[in-house]
């Protein structure tokens, strides 16, 4: 497959690729071999991941997670260039995994050769906010560790075989793009006070159409989305700095500490404050 593959940060137990398609032709790729344990975010485009007896349809919202030892093609059914977002993981990296997860019927079943699964908006989160420190060039090396490794235990913890995609070509072709930048917007502007009509725009959809196809793509309203990437945010801010929680409230995107207080321990079972001494 024609692709250009950079490597965006290489650690002592993974690296992230930044894969960008460029094939121009919707064909099929000839057999690939994949020597690593991967988990691949897809940003961008709409491609079929064929490996053994299976079809994968991935496209935003879908996560891939790759045994190694195994080949594969990959069948381009949409316009727009394909984009993703690797993490590799070295042999023992893997045999670790499979140890740890050794219940799961993907490490145990030598027929599931591949396996896609669906993200939150935690995990868009996670994925966002690591590719974004890692292109500024600013990532420090505990903090993007710690991303990886909960991007790990998120994807894997609930690693559950996907059904049938309940999303029909002609609508993938019509509006993936649309949801790509909407969910591209929330993640640039969670801190700020968007609204339905600013995210739309974005998108150049109206706000009644937009707000159905956000629903139809990702199951949740552009509002939770929303919700869950400052509740995510806040989470991580109070893990990693010392910062007050009235100051995370405001850099999470939210208008006042009681509204944040409140919702976080909806979320999250407990205070901010008491979330933070736990996790300290």
């Amino acid at each position: 497959m024609e692709a250009d593959i950079a490597t965006l940060y290489t650690s002592g137990f993974y690296r992230v690729l930044d894969f960008k398609c460029r094939c121009t032709q919707c064909a099929t790729s000839k057999p690939e071999y994949a020597d690593a344990f991967c988990i691949s975010f897809v940003r961008k485009g709409n491609f079929l991941f064929n490996v053994f007896r299976n079809s994968f349809d991935a496209h935003t919202g879908r996560v891939l997670i790759t045994k190694p030892g195994y080949e594969h093609t990959v069948t381009h059914t949409h316009q727009v260039p394909d984009e993703c977002t690797i993490v590799e993981f070295p042999a023992e990296f893997y045999r670790q995994t499979r140890v740890h997860y050794g219940n799961n019927r993907f490490f145990t079943d030598n027929d599931l050769h591949s396996l896609q699964t669906g993200t939150s908006p935690a995990t868009e989160y996670l994925h966002h906010r690591l590719l974004h420190l890692l292109l500024s060039g600013r990532a420090e090396r505990l903090q993007t560790d710690t991303l990886v490794l909960e991007i790990v235990e998120r994807t894997l913890g609930a690693l559950m075989p996907e059904g049938p995609d309940p999303l029909g070509r002609r609508l993938k072709r019509n509006h993936l793009g649309t949801v790509e930048q909407a969910k591209a917007y929330i993640l640039e502007h969670f801190p700020d006070d968007i609204s339905l009509t600013d995210i739309a725009a974005a998108c150049c959809v109206s706000p009644f159409h937009f707000s159905r196809i956000f629903k139809t793509f990702t199951g949740c309203s552009p509002h939770s989305f929303l919700l869950s990437v400052r509740l995510k945010n806040a989470e991580l801010l109070l893990k990693t700095t010392a910062s007050p929680v009235a100051d995370i409230a405001f850099a999470s995107g939210f208008n006042s500490p009681d509204h944040f207080s409140a919702a976080f321990a909806a979320h999250a079972g407990h205070s901010p404050a008491r979330y933070r001494q736990l996790t300290a």
